[in-house]
C-alpha cells in the first residue's frame, strides 16, 4: 500500500518541479527582452539567441516534467 503512496508523491514532485521550471522559463525571457532594451551595451541578438534556447529548454523540460506528474 505504500508503494501508491510514493508514486504519487513522485508524481506531485515532478509536478511542481515542472511548474517550477515553466515558470522560471517565463521570467528569464521577460528579463532578456526588458534587458536588452534596456541595456543596450550588448549584442542584441546574441542575448535573444541564447536566452531563448534556455527559455526554450526550461519550458520544454517542465512541460515534459508535468506531464509525468499527471493530472491533479
Amino acid at each position: 500500500m505504500s508503494g501508491g503512496n510514493g508514486m504519487k508523491k513522485k508524481h506531485r514532485i515532478f509536478r511542481e518541479i515542472g511548474r517550477v521550471a515553466v515558470n522560471f522559463g517565463n521570467l528569464t525571457f521577460a528579463s532578456l527582452v526588458l534587458g536588452s532594451i534596456i541595456k543596450g551595451d550588448y549584442d542584441k541578438l546574441a542575448i535573444l539567441l541564447v536566452g531563448g534556447c534556455v527559455v526554450v529548454l526550461l519550458i520544454t523540460s517542465g512541460i515534459v516534467l508535468l506531464t509525468i506528474g499527471g493530472e491533479e
